[in-house]
């Protein structure tokens, strides 16, 4: 199965030109940063103990973020790498005033970048974040023997039948993991079925609070706030507002004072 994944990430990477152009084109990627996905890095790694995070987008980066803040006071650290997919991410961590802090793009899963990429930082630890599982990645870390973590693992019951059409495949990969500490019971289960081995529930580090300082709002829109009956759209994709603004539109008329709060994941792609 390694060497079919291999063969369709071969293939990805001789079709990203094109990919990553529709995305530049579509200001989803940056123009000065995407060569880091094929390993031409913009940071330098510093001598001494580097720890290596890797979540796919803004949600998962967040909710690592009072761990990172820790890190950053330990005097054994010297680097705290993170990487991620996606440019929105990448300004989450560029808001960070954490010395020890880099961000880099998470290169393309082919065998040959993975390799390079842990030549190049040669982390100490490996921390994936939630569902993030790059086949390339984790047997090339293996080999490093580089401890390898899933950080508040989830696994739905979709992706996990999804697993299930490749169980052999899913079994050596999740085996990988020296341990997995899961956001819920329920991922707990699938991933101990999947083949993963030392797993433990710590529930969902989504809800930590950073030590930075948060902005406190004006008076008089705390006011505002307080004044309303609220509800909340968080991490919406696109179109989703739309469906927000019509809930809305219906919720209105029984409920003259409410206020429909409206986070979208992806600013960018927010039409509403």
């Amino acid at each position: 199965m390694i060497i079919f994944y291999r063969l369709v990430s071969g293939l990805i990477l001789i079709l990203s030109p094109i990919i990553l152009t529709i995305r530049l084109l579509n200001k989803k990627e940056d123009i000065k940063r995407f060569k880091e996905k094929f390993c031409f890095f913009s940071k330098k790694k510093n001598r001494g103990k580097l720890i290596w995070f890797h979540g796919a987008s803004v949600g998962e980066l967040q909710s690592i973020i009072p761990l990172v803040e820790k890190l950053n006071k330990n005097k054994k650290i010297k680097q705290i790498l993170i990487t991620s997919n996606t440019l929105s991410s990448s300004k989450i961590i560029s808001k960070l005033k954490l010395k020890k802090v880099i961000h880099q793009f998470f290169p393309i899963d082919v065998n040959f970048l993975s390799k390079k990429f842990l030549n190049y930082w040669q982390p100490s630890a490996a921390f994936f974040i939630d569902s993030e599982i790059w086949p390339n990645m984790l047997l090339n870390l293996k080999k490093n023997k580089t401890p390898i973590i899933l950080l508040n693992g989830r696994i739905t019951k979709k992706t996990y039948k999804r697993w299930l059409l490749f169980p052999n495949f899913a079994n050596v990969l999740f085996k990988k993991f020296d341990l997995c500490l899961t956001s819920n019971i329920e991922s707990k289960k699938y991933l101990t079925e999947l083949g993963a081995k030392k797993i433990k529930y710590i529930g969902n580090l989504k809800y930590s609070q950073s030590e930075q300082k948060i902005d406190t709002l004006k008076n008089n829109v705390r006011m505002f706030i307080k004044s309303k009956k609220i509800w909340c759209a968080s991490s919406t994709h696109n179109n989703e507002e739309i469906i927000c603004g019509l809930i809305h539109k219906k919720l209105k008329i029984k409920h003259k004072n409410l206020l429909t709060i409206i986070i979208p994941r992806h600013i960018r792609e927010c039409k509403f």
